[in-house]
């Protein structure tokens, strides 16, 4: 048995499917380890819901997503199974288009993350070699850096400088008011 729906799904007639395993729907594409999955239901007599890729009357890929379940006589043995399916080509699109753009902005982030890491190592070089003794303060005046020119002028080390609040560097000469 197969309904309209079938028909409108894969392009095959009522006619042209009746007796036939639906495994035709996979055409060449037969190697899809979920057919494993289906194979092993039948087999252990159970239920399962698979997404699997087949292929229409005029050879076009649609995405199946298939609940497959055994039907039982009243004796309690398997007399068939009754098969539904969904046409979920459009969501396995959508699925495949947010990848792409996932691994896209995985790779501009890799790509600018380099960016950022060279600008900094090209500033530090820049900071370590000014003949000064120079601090670079966030907003907070918290210190990032110090070139090895300040700690050698105030005779500190960069653990006992960086990470610090300006304010409470040395013996509080710089803590002036804002």
């Amino acid at each position: 048995f197969c309904n309209a729906a079938f028909e409108r799904i894969t392009g095959y007639r009522r006619n042209e499917i009746i007796g036939h395993n639906c495994r035709f729907l996979q055409a060449q594409d037969r190697s899809q380890k979920v057919r494993e999955t289906l194979s092993r239901a039948i087999k252990e007599g159970k239920q399962c819901t698979i997404e699997i890729r087949n292929y229409k009357k005029n050879g076009e890929l649609f995405w199946n997503e298939l609940y497959m379940a055994p039907v039982f006589a009243a004796d309690g043995k398997i007399t068939h199974f009754i098969g539904v399916q969904n046409d979920i080509t459009i969501r396995k699109r959508n699925e495949a288009d947010l990848n792409d753009q996932k691994d896209l902005m995985e790779q501009t982030i890799v790509k600018r993350t380099q960016q950022i890491r060279e600008s900094e190592a090209f500033l530090m070089s820049i900071i370590q070699t000014v003949r000064e003794g120079l601090l670079v303060l966030d907003p907070d005046f918290r210190v990032i850096s110090a070139n090895k020119q300040f700690l050698r002028t105030f005779k500190v080390t960069s653990s006992q400088t960086e990470g610090k609040i300006l304010y409470d560097l040395g013996n509080g000469q710089w803590n002036i008011q804002r």
